[in-house]
């Protein structure tokens, strides 16, 4: 019983400790403090959400990696290339549509749970849409890792090729960002929006090469041509995997991105109201 009174009591003495330093983040102003805030809040939802599990957040790697074991032998056979071939493919691009996604579909309910922080607290609205986008941030972090092994044991990918990639990637985090700010902003205020966008984000997950390769389309290149997400795929995929630049999606993958950024732009100017729509 001692063991467990002791464990209890540490448990409440990181809890405050971790609720005095929530409090004197949120005390500080400015938009610095504000993106350390959003922050903390993910890392505290992320470590709470596996407190009492022995491997803790890494459930999320074992989960991937048992996925896309799973899907990866079934869909080589599908999409006719060897697993060896296939499975870095697959494993890199699920992972960063997972975080796409994720951050996406998130976003459209993350204001109806911290109501009581923005109205009682006055926290800034969009400090909750960042803490949705550093949570999954991290969850990236864990997940990359499947794909890391698999490039180590399997290759497939080089360290000229990842550093060409690194412009297309944060090409593609900075769209996660800003798709995530107006799907959420957009789903608060019209409640119709949230279906919506997990309707959509499912169909760009089968119309999008990531469980197959685009030569399985061949002759249909137009399936591929109007797809946004084949572009913001193909401008880090095609270096990291490749070691060519599809340079055509990346001026499509800008103007994505420089679109979307006056939307979140403008999204957040409305967040003002945010109170009165939650």
């Amino acid at each position: 019983m001692d063991g467990v009174s002791q464990n209890s009591a540490d448990n409440v003495i990181v809890a405050t400790a971790e609720d005095e330093r929530f409090r004197a983040i949120r005390a500080r102003a400015g938009i610095g403090n504000k993106v350390k805030l959003s922050f903390f809040l993910a890392w505290y939802d992320v470590r709470h959400r596996y407190a009492r599990s022995i491997i803790g957040p890494f459930w999320i790697t074992l989960q991937t990696a048992i996925f896309v074991a799973c899907i990866g032998f079934v869909f080589s056979a599908i999409s006719n290339v060897t697993v060896l071939d296939f499975l870095p493919f697959f494993a890199i691009s699920f992972v960063m549509w997972s975080f796409l996604s994720g951050t996406t579909n998130n976003a459209t309910t993350t204001l109806l749970g911290a109501g009581g922080f923005i109205k009682d607290r006055g926290i800034p609205a969009y400090v909750f849409y960042l803490q949705c986008f550093f949570r999954h941030l991290l969850f990236l972090a864990h997940n990359i890792i499947v794909p890391i092994l698999l490039f180590i044991f399997l290759g497939g990918a080089s360290w000229f090729g990842l550093f060409a990639a690194l412009p297309g990637l944060l090409i593609f985090v900075a769209v996660t960002l800003c798709l995530s700010i107006v799907t959420g902003v957009l789903a608060t205020r019209y409640r119709d929006v949230q279906p919506l966008v997990e309707s959509l984000m499912n169909l760009a997950f089968l119309a999008s090469p990531i469980m197959w390769k685009p030569h399985v389309v061949a002759g249909r290149d137009y399936l591929l041509d109007y797809n946004p997400v084949v572009h913001l795929l193909a401008i880090w995929r095609g270096p990291l995997l490749d070691g060519v630049m599809p340079w055509n999606s990346f001026g499509i993958a800008l103007a994505l991105l420089a679109v979307l950024a006056l939307m979140a732009w403008y999204a957040l100017s409305r967040l003002k109201n945010a109170a009165f729509w939650i």
